[in-house]
């Protein structure tokens, strides 16, 4: 009896254990890789462009303007948006009053004035129609032969965006996607990148993007290949640092969720 007895509490723990240990389908190292190849090097918009990695690898001054809306609290938002972005990355990221030191321009806006903010900040409206058609707010950056972020621009139509319930979701997902992630994709999920999800704030997935791409082991300008031959290292060095196993609590560190209280 005693014996029997053993053996069921053995049995017990090793079943708590097998429970404690098991993964979401989000810390998997195939679906992180997966969801970095696609996030990190597609283009939403533009899928003639070689895909390169793209990231930022020099600070990041942000100029915000305001002809719409709550200038006061658009401003607070993104700022604290931006410091969460720059805790995960290590990117330093400042707000300067001066549009000509900046290498973001944060606009807000109304539905009726994009286009001209788009022919200011970016070119042409015609030559990002899609994007106008189908997007709610915008986000665009340039790179140089190296595959260096050097620029962008975030244009979000505060009346459209409150229409559609997405002002917060545009202020996150825009510059989340200018610090290197451009594309969405219904297959990555929970995530701010799929435009299928519900997610409003950085999700534990997208916190390990994030991690991936400035991982020292990457550089702007690799090719998809280049990623390939070195991503399974990036994923080894986040398991192996706490990263995946506790991207939920992580990510919430500094959060413009946790500053809301949601």
């Amino acid at each position: 009896m005693f014996r029997n007895y053993c053996l069921l509490v053995i049995s017990f723990f090793l079943t708590i254990s097998a429970h404690a240990k098991e993964q979401y389908h989000w810390q998997e190292r195939d679906f992180i890789i997966n969801s970095f190849i696609d996030i990190a090097l597609q283009r939403e918009y533009d899928r003639k462009q070689t895909p390169m990695l793209v990231r930022w690898e020099r600070p990041i001054h942000i100029y915000v303007e305001s002809d719409y809306g709550d200038s006061q609290l658009q401003a607070e938002l993104l700022s604290i948006h931006a410091r969460h972005l720059s805790k995960i990355t290590g990117v330093p990221i400042y707000f300067t009053p001066n549009v000509k030191k900046a290498n973001i321009i944060a606009t807000f806006t109304d539905m009726d004035s994009v286009e001209d903010k788009v022919r200011r900040y970016i070119g042409p409206p015609d030559k990002i129609r899609t994007a106008l058609d189908e997007a709610i707010c915008l986000g665009n950056f340039s790179i140089n032969s190296k595959g260096q972020i050097q620029s962008g621009v975030i244009i979000i139509p505060v009346d459209y965006a409150r229409q559609n319930a997405r002002f917060l979701d545009c202020i996150v997902e825009e510059i989340t996607q200018l610090m290197g992630l451009p594309n969405d994709s219904d297959d990555v999920y929970p995530s701010v990148f799929n435009d299928s999800s519900t997610d409003i704030y950085l999700s534990p997935l997208d916190f390990i993007l994030l991690k991936a791409l400035y991982s020292p082991r990457l550089s702007a300008g690799m090719s998809v290949d280049q990623v390939d031959q070195n991503l399974f290292k990036v994923i080894d060095d986040l398991y192996y640092s706490g990263v995946i196993d506790n991207a939920a609590s992580l990510v919430q560190e500094g959060s413009l969720k946790s500053y809301l209280g949601d």
